[in-house]
C-alpha cells in the first residue's frame, strides 16, 4: 500500500495481462491497485523468461536450483554484454563494424562489363640488331648510346668537394698529368712572336687575325701567367676582334682561383684596359679578391680595384663595400701619386658620399693642380675634368669650405693658364666633313675647344661624335646582340649635354662599310634628322 500510495497520480500506459481481470470491474480513478504475487509464482515467471532468480528464492528448492540460476545468468551476459567491437570511446562514435552492416546487400550484385570490340590490332617491331643506314642515323644517336656520366655512382665525393663539380673517382686517384714539352715549346714560341711583333710595331689587322686564330688553339693549355701575357699583347696592339677577348676571359675564369694577390690586380687592370665586361668573370675575381683583402693588400691595390669597377661599370657590392670601409680612414694619408691614381670616373661613380668628401678634402690639403703653371699637363687636366664633373654632373649635399675654395682656385687658374690645342680630325671625320660641306652644303666647324673637352664636327649647337667600336664600346659575351658604351664615353656625352650641346653619334665601322657618297649622304641625313638606328645594318651598295 505504501508503494501504491507513492505511485498515486502516475499514469502507466503499459497494460499488464496478469491483473487485467482483477481491475475490470473497478472504477477508473487516479488511484491504482497493483496485485500482490507469491514468491513461488515470481520465481517461476523469471525462470520462464530466462532471467536468473535471486539466491534467496533458490534456497527453498534443492541445490540444482542454484546451478540452473547461474547458467541462466551466464546466458544473460552472453546475450547483453557488449563485445570488443561494440566498445566506443564516445557515445556518438560509430562502432568498428558499422561500415560493414550493409555489406551483404552488395555482395550478390551483378557487375556489368562492356564486351570488347570485335577487332584485333597487331604492331610489328623489328628488334633484330641491324645497323641503321647512314641516311637514317641521326647525328646525336652516337652520344645518346653512351651512358650518362651523372648516372655513374661508383664512389662518393670526399668531404669538402665542391657540389657543382663532378667527382671522378678514377681521375682523382690518378696523379695530374703534366703538359707535354712539345706543347709548352709551342706556347713559348707563340708568346715570343706576339711580343716581338708588338716591339717592331707590326700591327697589321690581317696578321693579328692569324695570331687570334692561333691563340684559340693554344690558350686551353696555358697557365695564368701566359694567358695574361697574351691578353696584354692584344690590348697593346689594339686588336678589334671580340672573340679572342671572350675566349681569354673564359680561360682566366678557370685559372683565377690559384692566383696571388698581385696577379689578381694585374688581371683586373688588363681586363679594364681591354674593356672585357663579363659579369661572371668579375664575380669570380671579386670573390677571390675579397678573401685576400686583409692578407697582403696595400693601398695601391685597393685603388686599382676601385678604378677597374669604375671603368668596366660593373659592381661587386660586397667587395666595393669592404674596400671603401678599409680605404676611407686612410684617405688623409694618401700621397700625391696615390691621389692622382684615383680616376675622376672612380670618384664620381664608385666612391660613396663619405669617401668622396674624404678624398676631395685630401686633394684640397695637398693643393692638387695648384699652381697651374707648375703642374704637369696630364695631371692638371685630370683635376680639371674632376672639377667639371663636380660642377656639372654631380650635386652633393654639402662640400667643406676648403674643398670649395680649392675647386674655385683650380678653375680660375686653369682657365687662364692652361691652353689646350684641339686634337686633329681622324680620317673618318675628314671624310664626313667633306660630305657635309660638298654634298649637303652644311656649315661645319671642324674642331672647337670647350673647356677641357675638344669638339669635332660642330654644327651650331649640335656636335657629331664618331664612336670607335674598340675604344668606345665594351667587349661582352653577347657582342652580336648588344653594344654597350664605355663608362668614360657616357661621362663625356653627359658633360656635353650639361653644357648645352646636342650630341649626335655615328659608328665608325658603319661609315667605313659605305663606298659610295650617295649612301654616305643618306646616312648623314638620317643621323641629322634623328631617324638613324645605330644597331641596324644598312644595305650595302652593290659592288
Amino acid at each position: 500500500e505504501s508503494g501504491a500510495g507513492a505511485m498515486a497520480g502516475v499514469v502507466v500506459p503499459v497494460a499488464l495481462p496478469a491483473f487485467e481481470a482483477s481491475t475490470a470491474g473497478a472504477p477508473l480513478t487516479a488511484r491504482r491497485n497493483y496485485p500482490r504475487s507469491r514468491p513461488g509464482e515470481r520465481g517461476a515467471q523469471l525462470l520462464r523468461s530466462g532471467r536468473p532468480a535471486s539466491s534467496s528464492r533458490s534456497r527453498p528448492g534443492s541445490g540444482s536450483g542454484r546451478q540452473d540460476g547461474e547458467e541462466s545468468f551466464n546466458k544473460f551476459l552472453n546475450r547483453t554484454a557488449p563485445g570488443q567491437e561494440d566498445l566506443k570511446e564516445n557515445i556518438f562514435d560509430k562502432s568498428a563494424v558499422e561500415p560493414y552492416r550493409h555489406e551483404a546487400q552488395y555482395m550478390a550484385t551483378h557487375i556489368s562489363i562492356v564486351p570488347p570490340e570485335g577487332k584485333l590490332e597487331l604492331t610489328l617491331k623489328d628488334r633484330r640488331n641491324r645497323p641503321l643506314p647512314a641516311t637514317l642515323r641521326p647525328q646525336a644517336l652516337d652520344v645518346l648510346e653512351h651512358s650518362l656520366r651523372c648516372i655513374e655512382r661508383g664512389g662518393r665525393a670526399p668531404t669538402g668537394h665542391p657540389a657543382d663539380q663532378f667527382y671522378d673517382e678514377a681521375a682523382a686517384r690518378a696523379p695530374p698529368q703534366p703538359i707535354p714539352q712539345a706543347t709548352q715549346k709551342l706556347e713559348n714560341e707563340f708568346l715570343e712572336t706576339l711580343e716581338q711583333s708588338l716591339r717592331d710595331n707590326q700591327l697589321l689587322p690581317v696578321m693579328w687575325d692569324q695570331y687570334a686564330k692561333r691563340a684559340e688553339e693554344l690558350l686551353i693549355t696555358m697557365s695564368l701567367e701566359k694567358v695574361l701575357r697574351v691578353l696584354k699583347t692584344f690590348v697593346l696592339a689594339r686588336y678589334r676582334g671580340p672573340d679572342v677577348y671572350t675566349l681569354i676571359g673564359s680561360e682566366l675564369a678557370k685559372e683565377i682561383r690559384g692566383a696571388s694577390s698581385a696577379r689578381l690586380c694585374q688581371v683586373l687592370h688588363w681586363l679594364s684596359r681591354a674593356g672585357l665586361r663579363d659579369q661572371t668573370l668579375m664575380t669570380l675575381t671579386g670573390n677571390e679578391t675579397l678573401l685576400r683583402l686583409h692578407d697582403d693588400f696595400v693601398l695601391d691595390m685597393y685603388i686599382e680595384v676601385l678604378n677597374v669597377h669604375a671603368k668596366l661599370d660593373v659592381r661587386n657590392p660586397r667587395l666595393v663595400s669592404a674596400v671603401l670601409r678599409d680605404l676611407t680612414p686612410h684617405f688623409a694619408e694618401l700621397s700625391r701619386e696615390q691621389v692622382c691614381s684615383i680616376a675622376p670616373l672612380t670618384a664620381m661613380n664608385v666612391l660613396s658620399e663619405q669617401s668622396r668628401i674624404a678624398y676631395l678634402s685630401r686633394c684640397a690639403d695637398l693643393g692638387m693642380g695648384l699652381p697651374a703653371r707648375m703642374t704637369r699637363p696630364e695631371v692638371l687636366r685630370q683635376f680639371r675634368l674632376l672639377e667639371d664633373c663636380l660642377r656639372l654632373d654631380y650635386h652633393p649635399t654639402t662640400l667643406p669650405n676648403v674643398v670649395q675654395l680649392w675647386l674655385a682656385n683650380l678653375k680660375q687658374e686653369a682657365d687662364a693658364q692652361d691652353i689646350i690645342e684641339p686634337a686633329p680630325l681622324t680620317l673618318v671625320e675628314e671624310d664626313i666633313l667633306r660630305i657635309l660641306r660638298e654634298e649637303m652644303d652644311i656649315a661645319v666647324t671642324p674642331s672647337l675647344q670647350d673647356g677641357i673637352l675638344t669638339l669635332h664636327l660642330v654644327m651650331g649647337k649640335a656636335v657629331l661624335e664618331v664612336l670607335d667600336s674598340h675604344g668606345d664600346h665594351y667587349v661582352t659575351p653577347a657582342m652580336g646582340g648588344q653594344r654597350l658604351l664605355r663608362a668614360d664615353t657616357k661621362l663625356r656625352q653627359r658633360l656635353l649635354w650639361r653644357r648645352g650641346w646636342r650630341v649626335l653619334t655615328l659608328d665608325e665601322d658603319e661609315w667605313t662599310r659605305l663606298k659610295d657618297d650617295i649612301f654616305k649622304k643618306d646616312l648623314l641625313e638620317a643621323v641629322l634628322t634623328g631617324h638613324h638606328n645605330p644597331g641596324s645594318r644598312r644595305q650595302l651598295p652593290p659592288h
